[in-house]
Formats: structure tokens, C-alpha cells, sequence
């Protein structure tokens, strides 16, 4: 159940939008035609049909728990693709109003001032929303006639397997085969295929996203190519990149006795086998708290223990160590460790490859849609600067800074200076507070708390903030406006102020990637079609158009590949020289190290041992 959200919440939520399409269907009527009480009358009368179907959904989705009743219909002959349209519709529509809230969030973090701004957005992040639940239920087993098991544990092999989407080849010829009890790790370049590879083994790629295919790809005697992802539920456990978008039910609990309903557990054995797995995966702690308020860390655990409650044969995670503190990465290792022991095949892709060591992988390296023995080296590496430039000019000065979530206090008395050249660092286990840190650098409304270049944040409206301080959320596709990547550059200089002609935000986009130029299908790309990694560069470029005092980054390495890291480090570096502050959030010690950084832990619900740091 998302925060402030009671059972008629829905109920809510529909006469709000149901108003909302009255209102806007007699808007029309008026502004086509002439005024009268009859022409709001039929406009009113012909918009109740479509009124009482909201309403309807509304009434029904506080009333009944559909995602339960529909795990039971998900194996009727013809149930199944209107059950996946139900539960996706249900899942989504509780959140719609707080997505529009947060799109609204975003467009003021951009700086941009019209409202009309956030109806493409909204539009997008429904469809994406609902594209990853359909794909999530799809791995879990809705709909299967029938789950299929190996019965010992078998090898994956790909035979010239080969994958493009329209006239984009992706994998080309590929030949490989993963052992049981083996881990395979994937490197390579950001937006070199890991994914789609990954995707390929589970038949998303094949079976849901519609790739076309060459070639053969097996699991033991399974031909991936005919059996859809949903029928080999039992046998893979899958991982996505970005899990808070897989969720289907409100809670870390209510995800489990899900995804342990439609794998065919008994209703009495179900309490007991998901208190197991909350133990097992140190999810009781926050079990019940709404996934929407769980730290990235936090929910890569529930996405983990989900994929695994099934017991699978086949493992497969995308890049799982991106947000997790070092206690959990060594969690996980020591799982997958035992994982593989037990005969299970294990394959992943990871930039942040240094823990993996300890599992003894075989690596492998994916460049140009082909895959080749060994671990990715970047071309060419930016190299760290001995002394950052400072000068004695304060630019943040943050005093008292408290956080809270509704009655929660998170963070007490968080006080720190900055002054041109520095670069602040945040890091701390999972859930400690380092985002909702971030958050209020820039959206306090406390007087004398945060001020940056000498001005109190408090006493500027919200739209203006972003000036002096602008920020990059952890989910990156937040801040994007536009529909292709060509629009969200321009954009960005537009609002930014930034002569037309000058491109400022595009050259910093390019210096995040060490790319020369950009090609122009690239420049056509829709921004949440790129990579991970690309997203993470190009949000950081659009706040930086605005030249602010202060910047903060959420996981600014998530999804980057060492060659990228290294750039966003120069970049950041130079950034911080020419007066901008860069606060970030990390989990990546050696990235804060290669900058200089001033790192702080986040611990205790306040800030602690503040340590200068030398690479």
C-alpha cells in the first residue's frame, strides 16, 4: 500500500479523474460550438458511460483484491491475456495520481514552468510501468498451462544464435554455453548487448519484446525459441536491472506470496515458506513497508529473494551490485556461492566486477553483438588528479538540516561546508538516508538551513531552486521530457537559457561518454530506450545546462562501464573546479577515491566521520 494510501484510495483517485473527463468533455463541447445549458447537459450525459467505468474499476479495486483473484484465473483457457490486462490496469491504477505527483516533482527539478509539460511523461512512464509488469508476470508463470523442469540440472547453449530488433543487430552469431554450477559474468561497453543477451536466455527477447531471432538456443532439452518465458517460470529466476518497475504487489510480503501463488504453493504453506525467505534474505525489517519507500539496495533484495523462491535451475541478474552497500554485495556473494554449490547455473552482467573475484567466474566479453573469453578493458582511462583546484569561496553551507518521513525521523542535525573544488561523497548502508539526504539539499523550506552562493534555498520558490541547487534522482527517466534524445538536449538549453546555437548540453553529454560526436540514430533514440548507464550521463547533463552552485547525483556509476566511470570523473572533476559542489550518494568507494572526494557516512541518522580522502 503506497504512503497515505487507505482501501478507497482508489475509490478516490477514479471520481477525481472522473470529474476530471466531465470537465474537460464540456470543455470541448463548449469550445466548438456556441454556449448553452443544453450543449453542457449532452456533454455531461455522453461522457457518465465512460464515467461509470471508472468509477467502477475505482469502486472494485478498493473492494477486492484482484491480484489473489486472478492468480487463480491466470490457468483458464482464456483467461489469460484479459487477467494480464486486469492486473496490470489494478497495479497501476492506485499509483497513477502519485506518479503524476512525482512527474510534477521532476518537472520542477528540471526547472520547467508549464504543466502541460508532464502529459507526455505520465503517458510514457504508464506504458513503461506497464511493459515491465507484463514482462514480470511473464517470468513468474501467469498463464501457464503447465511449468517445465530439467530433470537434473542442464547446460544453457547458444548455437550462431543471433538477435536484432528492425535493421539493429544486437547479438551476432553468438556461440556459447554455460555450465551448471558455474557463474558467468558478463562485461563489456555500456549498451553493448548484456542485457539483451540475459533477456534472450529467459525468452523475453524472443517471446515479449519480439526480437527476431537466428540460430539455436537451448536450456538442456527446452527449446528457448518455442517455450515462452511464462512456462519456464519454474526453472529461471530472473533479476531485472531496474526492479522497482517488476513489482506487482504493494509489499515485500505481499510480492512473495505472489510470486510463491502463481509457482502453485498451497494457501496454508504459503505464510511459513515466505517467513523463510524474508529471514533468509533479511527482509523483515522492512517487509510491510511500501516498496515505493524502500531504498535501491532494499528492493535488488526483494527482487532476489522473488526470483528465487521457486528454487530455479538458472539464475540470471542484471547487474545486481550497483545498488548494494559492501555488507550486502558480500551477502549476495556468499548466496550466489551456495547457489552454485547446489548445481545452479549463474549468469549476470556487472560493471563493478572487483567482488566477483571471489566467486572464481568465467568471464566473458561482449563487444559489437559478438561474445569472446575474458573480462572487458576499457580503451583508454582518464587519469586522476593528484589535488583537486579549491579556492576559499563557500558555495553550500547546510546547518541543522533534519529529514522525516511523515512521523519517521531519518535524518537529525546534519550540518557541512563546501567551497569551489570540493566534492562531497555519501555513502552508508542501504537505507540509512542518503537519498532522502540528497532530496532535502534541495527542496528544504526551512529559513537559514541550506544556503547556497549566500542565498537562503527557503526563501526562493521551488521552480527557481534548481539555479542553485539541481539534482539527479536515482531513476534518471524521471527527467525526461522529450522523445528523442536530439529534442531532451535541445530542450534542456532552452530552459536552461543557453544560446541555441551553442549545443553546451550536448557537449557535456558527450564528455560523459568520451563519445566525439553522436550519431544521428542515436540522436533519434527515445531517452528511456537508452542504456542504463547512457540515461545516468544524460540526466546529469541536462541539470548541468543550468551551470548551478550545487549539484547532487544519486549513484552517478550505476550502469557505466569502467572507460565511462572514468569520464564521468574528469567531467565531475572539471565541474567542480569551474564552482559547482557535486554531492553525491555512492556505493562505489573506488570511484569517490579516484575524485579526491570529501567522504562522509551517513549513519545514526546523521552524518559521521567525515574523512578527506586521497586516491
Amino acid at each position: 500500500m503506497l504512503p497515505g494510501r487507505s482501501r478507497w484510495t482508489p475509490l478516490w483517485v477514479s471520481l477525481s479523474f472522473a470529474a476530471i473527463f466531465i470537465a474537460l468533455r464540456i470543455f470541448y463541447r463548449l469550445l466548438f460550438g456556441s454556449f448553452s445549458w443544453i450543449a453542457v447537459g449532452q456533454a455531461a450525459l455522453l461522457a457518465l458511460p465512460f464515467v461509470a467505468v471508472i468509477v467502477a474499476c475505482g469502486l472494485f479495486s478498493s473492494l477486492i483484491d484482484f491480484r489473489k483473484l486472478l492468480v487463480s484465473l491466470s490457468g483458464l483457457k482464456y483467461s489469460r491475456s484479459v487477467g494480464t490486462a486486469l492486473t496490470i490496469a489494478l497495479a497501476s491504477f492506485p499509483t497513477l495520481l502519485a506518479q503524476v505527483k512525482k512527474i510534477n516533482t521532476y518537472r520542477t527539478l528540471r526547472g520547467i514552468t508549464s504543466r502541460f509539460a508532464v502529459v507526455v511523461p505520465v503517458l510514457e512512464h504508464t506504458v513503461e510501468k506497464s511493459v515491465a509488469l507484463a514482462a514480470a508476470m511473464e517470468l513468474a508463470g501467469f498463464g501457464s498451462r503447465g511449468q517445465l523442469r530439467e530433470a537434473n540440472p542442464s547446460p544453457i547453449t547458444l548455437e550462431k544464435y543471433s538477435l536484432s530488433f528492425g535493421d539493429h543487430t544486437v547479438l551476432n552469431n553468438v556461440s556459447v554455453s554455460f555450465a551448471p554450477g558455474t557463474v558467468t559474468v558478463l562485461t563489456g561497453a555500456t549498451g553493448s548487448g548484456k542485457t539483451s543477451l540475459l533477456e534472450s536466455i529467459a525468452g523475453l527477447s524472443q517471446h515479449f519484446h519480439a526480437g527476431i531471432t537466428s540460430g539455436t538456443l537451448t536450456l538442456g532439452t527446452i527449446n528457448r525459441l518455442r517455450v515462452p518465458p511464462r512456462d519456464t517460470a519454474a526453472l529461471i529466476g530472473f533479476v531485472p536491472q531496474n526492479v522497482r518497475l517488476s513489482f506487482t504487489a504493494s509489499t515485500a510480503r505481499e510480492e512473495l506470496e505472489y510470486t510463491l501463488r502463481l509457482h502453485g504453493e498451497t494457501m496454508e504453506l504459503i505464510p511459513s515458506r515466505v517467513d523463510e525467505l524474508l529471514s533468509e534474505y533479511g527482509l523483515r525489517d522492512y517487509a510491510d513497508v511500501p516498496v515505493d519507500l524502500l531504498s535501491a539496495g532494499q528492493a535488488t533484495r526483494v527482487a532476489l529473494a522473488s526470483a528465487l523462491a521457486a528454487s530455479p535451475q538458472i539464475l540470471i541478474l542484471d547487474e545486481p551490485l550497483a545498488d548494494l552497500d559492501s555488507a550486502s554485495v558480500s551477502e549476495l556473494i556468499e548466496i550466489l556461492d551456495r547457489l552454485r554449490t547446489s548445481g545452479m547455473t549463474i549468469v549476470l552482467s556487472e560493471h563493478h566486477t572487483a567482488a566477483l573475484q571471489a566467486l572464481d567466474p568465467r568471464w566473458l566479453v561482449l563487444e559489437a553483438g559478438e561474445v569472446s573469453e575474458g573480462q572487458f578493458v576499457p580503451a583508454s582511462m582518464f587519469p586522476a588528479r593528484a589535488l583537486p583546484l579549491t579556492s576559499s569561496d563557500l558555495i553550500l553551507a547546510v546547518t541543522g538540516l533534519g529529514v522525516a518521513h511523515g512521523k519517521k525521523k531519518v535524518l537529525s542535525d546534519v550540518s557541512f561546508t563546501a567551497r569551489t573544488g570540493d566534492i562531497i561523497a555519501l555513502t552508508g548502508a542501504n537505507g540509512v538516508g542518503k537519498t532522502s539526504l540528497l532530496n532535502a539539499l534541495s527542496s528544504t523550506q526551512s529559513a537559514g538551513v541550506v544556503e547556497v552562493l549566500g542565498t537562503d534555498l527557503s526563501t526562493l520558490p521551488a521552480k527557481q531552486k534548481v539555479r542553485l541547487v539541481a539534482s539527479v534522482p536515482e531513476q534518471a527517466s524521471w527527467l525526461f521530457m522529450s522523445e528523442s534524445l536530439a529534442e531532451e538536449l535541445e530542450y534542456a538549453d532552452k530552459i536552461a537559457g543557453v544560446p541555441a546555437d551553442t549545443g553546451l548540453t550536448e557537449l557535456t553529454f558527450r564528455s560523459l561518454l568520451s563519445r566525439d560526436v553522436l550519431s544521428s540514430k542515436l540522436l533519434r533514440t527515445h531517452p528511456r530506450d537508452l542504456s542504463a548507464g547512457t540515461q545516468r550521463a544524460l540526466a546529469i547533463a541536462l541539470q548541468l545546462s543550468w551551470k548551478p552552485g550545487v549539484i547532487t547525483i544519486d549513484e552517478p556509476t550505476r550502469g557505466l562501464d569502467p572507460h565511462s566511470r572514468s569520464a564521468m570523473a574528469e567531467v565531475l572533476r572539471c565541474v567542480a573546479e569551474t564552482g559547482t559542489v557535486v554531492v553525491f550518494a555512492t556505493h562505489d568507494g573506488e570511484f569517490a577515491r579516484s575524485l579526491n572526494a570529501r567522504i562522509f557516512t551517513v549513519a545514526e541518522r546523521t552524518l559521521i566521520h567525515p574523512e578527506q580522502v586521497n586516491a
